[in-house]
């Protein structure tokens, strides 16, 4: 695994970027969910959906993300560790809802699951928003990733 995606510097932006929009479009159509009542249970569907294939691109994402090593300085070390830390909280923030709205999938008559999981799609995406703030960072600032300014291994 670790040979696999040592020539594709670019791969990491190319997978991560699409589960953002997969999580971030869970959290429109939840909240669309508990505002009308009338597509309830099928925006509960479509948000599963979503966070289901978020989740399982934000893995992906996270399996193509090199480690930062040789030349690079200690500060763009210290921001790869943030960035891949919120990462792993983003991960695990939407397992752990895309369970939850699986549950409630079950329990229809238990509204209070709908609001749950809005707090937890919105705490969801302020972690995303912080690992983007981060891997932008590590672009930008450091030069570590694509433009090949920072050494990549994985």
């Amino acid at each position: 695994m670790e040979k696999l995606f040592e020539g594709f510097p670019s791969l990491h932006p190319l997978v991560v970027h699409f589960p953002i929009v997969l999580l971030l479009l869970a959290l429109l159509s939840q909240v669309v969910a508990v505002s009308y009542s009338r597509y309830r249970g099928e925006l509960n569907i479509v948000t599963f959906v979503l966070l289901l294939l978020g989740t399982i691109g934000a893995f992906a994402a996270i399996q193509t993300a090199s480690h930062i090593s040789g030349d690079a300085d200690e500060e763009a070390f210290a921001v790869f560790d943030t960035h891949q830390r919120y990462a792993w909280i983003s991960f695990w923030l939407a397992g752990i809802t895309t369970v939850v709205r699986f549950v409630a999938l079950r329990w229809s008559k238990v509204i209070w699951t709908n609001y749950l999981i809005v707090i937890l799609l919105i705490s969801l995406s302020v972690t995303l928003f912080i690992t983007g703030h981060h891997g932008a960072r590590l672009v930008y600032q450091y030069g570590v990733g694509p433009k090949s300014n920072g050494v990549l291994i994985k």
